[in-house]
């Protein structure tokens, strides 16, 4: 079976919520969830692992666990820590399905921040093209 045959597993809305309060009990974060970030989070979980019009718009695992590291960082749906929730629930990710990034000649906290700093409009590209960098 190859990678693109895999069945995805998802993090849920619940499963990032769990992360970032990990972070804050840990005193890595400053603020606790608040109620709208559950709402957003729901909405970026769905959109990431939805299809439209029958076509997935992410259609490898890898486009879809760098989604995930994009969407918390860009979305900006907490107060404090997005980053570092992206980082963890991308690690996590690609943990429970059983994807190896090669980060070469960088960090997954130095990627973050030029996610994070990217200013194009078109995300799916950049989605795509940070995929194929970490996974090649």
């Amino acid at each position: 079976m190859t990678k693109e045959e895999k069945k995805f597993l998802p993090l849920t809305s619940e499963n990032i919520c769990k992360i970032y309060e990990l972070l804050y009990k840990e005193g890595l974060v400053s603020f606790p969830v608040e109620d709208c970030a559950t709402d957003k989070i729901e909405t970026l979980v769905s959109s990431i692992n939805s299809s439209y019009f029958g076509t997935e718009i992410y259609s490898s695992n890898e486009e879809k666990a760098v989604a995930y590291l994009y969407f918390i960082i860009k979305d900006h749906i907490f107060i404090d820590g997005n980053k570092r929730t992206a980082c963890l629930s991308f690690s996590i990710v690609c943990d429970l399905n059983g994807l190896e990034p090669n980060y070469k000649d960088f960090t997954l906290d130095s990627l973050a921040i030029v996610l994070e700093q990217y200013r194009g409009k078109d995300y799916q590209k950049i989605i795509k093209a940070v995929a194929e960098i970490l996974f090649d």
